[in-house]
C-alpha cells in the first residue's frame, strides 16, 4: 500500500459533504466548479475516491484535460483500466505507465462476437456507433446496484470544445441516465463557460443533469499544513505571516505555493519574498508563457493585455482605441473584439466571472506576466 502524501492538505469536511450527496442519493451526478490549479484533481483523486472506495463503492478516474486520445478512447481505456485493476490507486499506477494500445472486451459487445478488440488509438473525435456501444458495454459491467460505481470525471469543459465530441457526450448522458441506480459521477471543470455549454445549454445532452457545487478556496490551515510537511522535511520552520502572504499574493493556488516551497527546499536562506520573486520570473518559461503568447494575434494579445491591466468592458469604444493604438492600427470593431475574446476563451485563458457576467483569466499568474509586458510585445 502506497504511503500518504505528507504535503496532501486532505479537505476532509468538504470531501464528506460531496460525497454524502452521493451516498445519500440526493444526487447521482454532481458538477464540480473550480479555477485550475486549485486542486480539483487531487481532491478528486486522494479524498473523494478513497473516500467512496472506503464506502464500498467501485471509483473510476477519467481525465479529459490535454488527453492524447479521442474522448471515446480515453473513456474507454479507463473503464478497461478500473475493471481490470479494481481500486482507484491501482488504476492511477497503471494509467501513469501509459495506456495500453488496444482494449480487448470479452462476451457480447456491440453485436461482435464474444471477443472484441478495440485499438484505442484509432479511435476518432465523432466515434462510430460501435465504439459507443462498447462503451456502453463496459459501464454496464461497473455498475453497482446498491453501491453505484462512482465515475470522476475530469475537467469535462474540454468536451465542449468540438462539436465532433457531441455524439460521445450523449451516448455518455444516456448511458448514466439508464443506469442511475448503479451509477453515480461528479463532473468538474475550470471553466464557467465550457461548463455552461454542457449543463446550462437547453440544446445540450447534459442540461440540468448534474447539482452544481463549487471547490472551496482553501485558507490558513492548509498554509499551516504545508509548513509543517516543510518543517518535517527540512528541521526548519519557515515564518507563518510571511508564507500566508505568499498564499494570498498567489491567489491561494496550492499548485503555486506548492513550488514556492519548492524552490525554499535547496536553499540555505529560507527568504520567501525573495524565493517569490524567483517563482514568478521562472513561471513564463516553466509554464510556457512565451510561447502561448506568440501563438496569439495581434489583436487578441492587445484585449489581452487591457484585462490583465483591469480593463473592465471589453467592447466598450475605450477599451477597443486602446487596443487600437497597442496594436498600431485603426480601432477594432465590436464584431473582431468578439471573435478574440472567444478565441481567448476556447484556449482556456479567460473565462467567465460568474452568474453576473464579467471576465477573468484563468491563470491569474499569466495575467501579471502580461500585465508587466512593454507596449512593443504587441
Amino acid at each position: 500500500m502506497a504511503k500518504p502524501d505528507p504535503w496532501h492538505f486532505t479537505r476532509k469536511d468538504a470531501a464528506q459533504r460531496t460525497f454524502m450527496l452521493i451516498e445519500k442519493r440526493l444526487a447521482t451526478a454532481l458538477l464540480l466548479f473550480g479555477p485550475r490549479r486549485m486542486g480539483k484533481t487531487e481532491f478528486l483523486r486522494q479524498d473523494v475516491g478513497p473516500l467512496a472506495e472506503k464506502a464500498g463503492h467501485r471509483v473510476v478516474y477519467v481525465s479529459f484535460w490535454q488527453a492524447p486520445l479521442a474522448p471515446a478512447a480515453t473513456m474507454i481505456a479507463a473503464l478497461d483500466h478500473a475493471l481490470r485493476h479494481g481500486s482507484l490507486a491501482d488504476q492511477l499506477r497503471n494509467q501513469a505507465q501509459g495506456l495500453r494500445p488496444k482494449v480487448r472486451l470479452g462476451g457480447a459487445v456491440a453485436g461482435a462476437e464474444a471477443h472484441a478488440e478495440i485499438d484505442l488509438a484509432g479511435i476518432p473525435e465523432a466515434p462510430s456507433g460501435d465504439v459507443l456501444l462498447a462503451m456502453d458495454a463496459l459501464l454496464g459491467k461497473l455498475a453497482r446496484k446498491g453501491k453505484p460505481t462512482l465515475l470522476l470525471l475530469d475537467e469535462v469543459q474540454e468536451l465542449a470544445l468540438d462539436p465532433k465530441n457531441r455524439p460521445f457526450v450523449a451516448a455518455l448522458r444516456t448511458s448514466l441516465d439508464t443506469r442511475r441506480d448503479g451509477l453515480a459521477a461528479i463532473f468538474t471543470g475550470s471553466s464557467r463557460e465550457g461548463l455552461a455549454a454542457m449543463f446550462s445549454d437547453r440544446a445540450a445532452p447534459f442540461f440540468h443533469f448534474a447539482t452544481s457545487i463549487d471547490l472551496e478556496p482553501l485558507g490558513p490551515p492548509f498554509v499551516t499544513h504545508l509548513l509543517d510537511a516543510f518543517e518535517k522535511a527540512t528541521g526548519e520552520r519557515l515564518d507563518a505571516k510571511a508564507a500566508l502572504a505568499a498564499f494570498e499574493s498567489l491567489d491561494r493556488s496550492p499548485y503555486f505555493f506548492r513550488m514556492l516551497l519548492e524552490q525554499l527546499l535547496p536553499l540555505p536562506k529560507r527568504d520567501i519574498p525573495a524565493a517569490l520573486l524567483r517563482l514568478r520570473e521562472g513561471l513564463a518559461a516553466a509554464l510556457g508563457y512565451d510561447r502561448l503568447w506568440l501563438s496569439l494575434t495581434s489583436v487578441q494579445r492587445a484585449l489581452t493585455a487591457t484585462l490583465a491591466r483591469g480593463a473592465a468592458a471589453p467592447f466598450g469604444e475605450a477599451n477597443r482605441a486602446e487596443i487600437g493604438r497597442l496594436v498600431g492600427a485603426a480601432t477594432p470593431t465590436i464584431a473582431q473584439t468578439q471573435s478574440a475574446l472567444r478565441r481567448l476563451t476556447r484556449l482556456g485563458i479567460l473565462d467567465k466571472a460568474g452568474p453576473r457576467g464579467g471576465w477573468t483569466f484563468d491563470d491569474p499568474e499569466f495575467a501579471r506576466w502580461v500585465a508587466g509586458l512593454p507596449d512593443e510585445a504587441f
